[in-house]
């Protein structure tokens, strides 16, 4: 996002006064020229609710020690380089140390791309540079690439690291920065029986999940619309019942009929509700 610092050959600069040609320094501690850098902003009336643009900020040291060194913001499919994996930023919201905005006022964000996909130093954290994977037309500025690169053929994305969406991976690196926040993470074989609620109302997804057998430790539930993997909550606010939580329909339900919210350590069901006249905020 806008005022983010980026790691170069003349130090840390904002990446927004960064230009074609700076040489910005990867993860690797090479020295590698930018060869363009796409732009693309969101008004804030489009951005409320819609949870493929609300940026995912990760809280100074949430990541290591340090790590990063400021709170940084990047788009929710971003993806950060962790323990030698590429994973987007919406993957590892724990809601405490890694959160997602709800809405903004307005969002800008700038994609760094290198001659090939690499890891830049955004605020002191791994996070990728821009790859092509057919998503060059979201840009205000997709033309400027033309122009500059007119003989330019689109080719397959090659991606710098094994990028994950879930599985072993995913849940190895969500743990640990769950621990780190303080988050109490409970063996999967040791949840118990998940019992709760869950309602749409308004926009709003909101109910309560509680594990049987540790029903105060927060329960990360996946939200699935008609199959598809659509974001994640996390019920956390301790009530007499179980763990509350609160959190806008993701854009990416549109048109779904139905969502399932289901325990990501397992996959026990919570609960369903029909989108049917429901509109994402």
């Amino acid at each position: 996002m806008t005022g983010t610092a980026i790691r170069t050959a003349s130090g840390d600069v904002a990446v927004e006064a960064l230009s074609i040609g700076d040489r910005v320094i990867t993860a690797s501690g090479q020295s590698c020229p930018i060869k363009w850098i796409g732009r693309r902003s969101c008004a804030g009336r489009f951005a409320s609710g819609n949870a493929d643009v609300l940026p995912v900020c990760f809280k100074a040291g949430s990541i290591s020690d340090d790590v990063p060194a400021r709170d940084l913001h990047v788009s929710p499919k971003h993806a950060m380089y962790l323990d030698g994996v590429l994973i987007a930023a919406e993957r590892l919201v724990n809601g405490v140390t890694i959160t997602q905005a709800t809405e903004v006022d307005e969002v800008t964000y700038w994609h760094i791309e290198l001659d090939s996909h690499d890891v830049l130093i955004a605020e002191g954290a791994a996070s990728e540079s821009f790859v092509d994977d057919n998503s060059r037309a979201m840009f205000h500025n997709a033309a400027e690439f033309a122009e500059l690169y007119p003989d330019s053929d689109q080719k397959p994305a090659i991606y710098c690291a094994p990028r994950v969406q879930d599985g072993h991976d995913l849940q190895a690196v969500w743990t640990r920065l769950a621990q780190r926040a303080g988050i109490e993470v409970v063996a999967a074989d040791d949840l118990g029986v998940l019992t709760g609620e869950v309602s749409i109302q308004d926009g709003l997804i909101t109910g309560w999940a509680r594990n049987g057998t540790h029903p105060k430790a927060p329960v990360c539930l996946d939200l699935v619309a008609d199959g598809l993997l659509v974001g994640r909550a996390l019920a956390r606010g301790a009530a007499a019942h179980g763990q509350t939580f609160s959190v806008p329909v993701p854009q990416a339900a549109a048109g779904a009929s139905c969502l399932t919210l289901r325990r990501s350590a397992d996959g026990a069901v919570l609960g369903e509700a029909f989108l049917i006249d429901v509109v994402a905020a």
